[in-house]
């Protein structure tokens, strides 16, 4: 029985070692961990100078909007280009372009005057650029990982990615306030960089069938929509990913930063600490999946941490203190990061491999087509004269309902084991 027990406490220590020995997954992780911190940069200082700087708050929905459509027009033609070309060399452009559009508002800021203009301009490219990388970033780790270590690895990228919105918005936040703008341009198209560097080091196997490059983009697009809809899994759950972000993220991105300003009373550090908090939150959460590497009623799992996920984020609206907000955002990263990364990990072992840019980027077209009307209908009710507690409010509330429903309404995402 002892000997069991020390079997079982060295599993996932063993299983996280053999990905550490794999050479592909530590140069992704390492260019997943510069890219993450650049843009968590990048955003945490273009949401603050909007909102101290200019003092457009209200306006902040525009900017996400202005990244939002084109990332949203052309994901699915990214899952098709990822499908048919090295997914690391789309990452490769694609990050260098973000840190060329980086480097123009740099210099646009030293020699010229930032407006909301200039980020929605400089958004629209930047979503362009999103909608590549993200459908080559979220379909390349099948390529690199074993299915059975898919799990760990999800978990481990993932909470490199939270990290960085743990320390990236807190070090943005320092240099806001002992420094400039500037300053935190530059080490963004530094990491950007870098992480280019990094991805060109991985080796990709030779590509299966050459008849998916003979095909054109319009048929290779029409072949993932109908690989889709013959499973009634993924289909329900693109159907739950586009209706939980249309009630989370316009909220939550426009929400933070303004209950920082007006609710806590509070400065750059403290919207730092807020976005960090929650991202830390997702972080553990990732750390709590692969420990407990969850086989057995899986959508029952998720249906509970997304419901958690929504109570949390409805308590956070009703704290007063600073670290009240940091408990509630942090266990809702927590709830939301332990339904998440299990779903993910299911579609990377199940889907064909063929098929896993176009389906990856079906997924992460369904999370963002409702999010540019999320950031509209966010933006429209501060313009109409709703506080920003009564929208973080409602976004909470339709979050749980929504959740109960598919609980109740919804036997294929609940029987899901």
């Amino acid at each position: 029985m002892e000997e069991l027990q020390q079997n079982q406490k060295l599993s996932v220590p063993l299983l996280s070692a053999s990905l550490f020995r794999n050479s592909n997954f530590l140069y992704l992780w390492a260019a997943t961990l510069f890219s993450s911190f650049a843009l968590a940069f990048f955003m945490f200082s273009q949401t603050w100078y909007i909102v101290k700087t200019l003092d457009l708050e209200a306006s902040l929905g525009l900017v996400f909007l202005a990244s939002s459509v084109p990332r949203l027009i052309f994901m699915i033609v990214g899952g098709a280009v990822a499908d048919k070309f090295p997914k690391k060399n789309i990452m490769f452009f694609s990050n260098l372009i973000r840190a060329i559009l980086v480097g123009s508002i740099l210099v646009w800021l030293l020699f010229g005057h930032i407006t909301l203009y200039t980020f929605m301009l400089f958004a629209l490219f930047f979503g362009l650029a999103d909608a590549f990388f993200w459908s080559a970033d979220g379909s390349i780790l099948p390529e690199l990982v074993k299915k059975d270590k898919l799990t760990q690895a999800n978990s481990i990228t993932q909470m490199t990615n939270q990290s960085s919105l743990i320390l990236g918005p807190m070090l943005a936040g320092v240099i806001i306030k002992v420094g400039d703008y500037e300053t935190i341009f530059i080490i963004t198209i530094v990491m950007l960089i870098i992480s280019a560097i990094l991805v060109q080091y991985i080796q990709m196997e030779a590509q299966k069938g050459e008849q998916q490059h003979n095909k054109d983009m319009l048929t290779s697009i029409k072949e993932g929509i109908l690989y889709v809809k013959q499973s009634p899994f993924l289909t329900t759950l693109l159907i739950c990913s586009a209706f939980l972000n249309f009630f989370l993220i316009g909220p939550m991105q426009i929400g933070f930063p303004i209950f920082v300003k007006t609710v806590l009373h509070g400065d750059s550090l403290h919207f730092s600490y807020l976005e960090g908090s929650a991202g830390g939150g997702m972080a553990v959460g990732a750390i709590l999946v692969a420990v407990l590497n969850i086989r057995k009623h899986r959508g029952w799992f998720c249906i509970i941490m997304l419901f958690l996920s929504g109570v949390s984020f409805l308590l956070l609206n009703y704290t007063e203190t600073l670290w009240q907000a940091l408990l509630a955002a942090s266990i809702f990263g927590i709830t939301l990061a332990m339904a998440a990364i299990p779903l993910m990990s299911v579609i990377q072992s199940t889907v064909q491999e063929d098929m896993m840019g176009r389906v990856m980027s079906l997924l992460m077209l369904s999370s963002m087509g409702l999010i540019p009307v999320s950031y509209a209908g966010a933006s429209l009710l501060l313009t109409l004269g709703l506080s920003v507690l009564t929208i973080m409010k409602l976004g909470a509330i339709a979050l749980i309902l929504f959740v109960l429903f598919v609980s109740l309404r919804v036997p294929t995402v609940r029987t899901f084991d």
